[in-house]
């Protein structure tokens, strides 16, 4: 639905406090517009805001395999975002946005690959650090409902621990080891946007393993082994001043970072409680 000159059709997203612009060409364009404010539900950016990255979009072009994730090489960021289905196209985009906020990003803020829950009472978080396909948004789904959904994806660290919200759509694998994933709104899972200030509280590395057995397994790291290990996680980190100090000051403020070997989602919902709870 762009008009007889092919005009591309616009909409923003606000994405890690990053506004996003997203401009859809194609015969097909409305489709895509008509959905994403759904999609978007927790991220929609103010009318006037002035996009700092812009994506954009075809509806109608070969698919371009989603086979990088947002935190990883990307060989894509400024072609169109191309699919022939709908379904296949709207992923893609959720990706593009989260790359384009992490590169505007580069150098304001300690950016960890992370899914994140708070406490609304106390605006406490938890942020679960992992690789993408290790079940952050499994975790998010089952021990969401009740607490603020942060985000599934990326969880952005200010220097004073504070962080900024990006509940943006869930990535809902659509089969166990497929490349493709089905964008949800957090809504459509029971999931609440923050609606407060939102600081860490504990942070985790997760390790999920099929053949463990019994409760979680859980082993705080000291600041030196911490450090080394969320370098693998962390966006742009050599874009931050001082990043190893940057990254070192917030694991000493949390009391280290615990590493987390499981098997199912729900069998973390004591240790949660207890990151969440506020020390008397």
């Amino acid at each position: 639905m762009t008009d007889d000159r092919g005009a591309a059709l616009r909409t923003a997203v606000s994405a890690m406090g990053v506004v996003v612009g997203i401009e859809v060409t194609g015969a097909r364009a409305g489709e895509v517009l008509a959905r994403l404010p759904r999609l978007w539900e927790h991220c929609r950016a103010a009318g006037d805001a002035l996009p700092e990255a812009t994506v954009p979009v075809h509806f109608d072009g070969p698919t371009v395999p989603p086979d990088v994730e947002a935190h990883g090489p990307v060989r894509h960021r400024t072609e169109p975002v191309t699919a022939a289905d709908l379904e296949d196209l709207l992923q893609l985009l959720t990706q593009r946005v989260t790359v384009a906020a992490i590169d505007a990003l580069a150098g304001r803020h300690l950016m960890l690959h992370a899914a994140c829950l708070a406490d609304p009472a106390s605006g406490r978080a938890a942020v679960f650090v992992a690789p993408g396909g290790t079940g952050k948004t499994t975790l998010v789904r089952t021990l969401g409902r009740g607490r603020w959904y942060v985000t599934d994806e990326t969880a952005v660290v200010r220097a004073d621990g504070s962080i900024e919200p990006y509940p943006k759509p869930l990535s809902v694998r659509r089969a166990p080891g497929s490349l493709f994933k089905d964008e949800t709104a957090p809504s459509a899972a029971g999931l609440q946007a923050p609606t407060g200030p939102v600081r860490a509280a504990a942070l985790a590395v997760l390790r999920r393993d099929d053949a463990h057995v019994g409760a979680p397994a859980v082993t705080t790291l000291g600041t030196l082994d911490a450090v080394v290990e969320l370098t693998h996680h962390a966006s742009h980190l050599p874009s931050l001043e001082r990043p190893l100090q940057r990254v070192a000051a917030l694991v000493e403020s949390l009391g280290g970072v615990h590493v987390v070997t499981y098997r199912e989602s729900a069998d973390l919902a004591e240790l949660v409680d207890g990151w969440l709870a506020v020390p008397r």
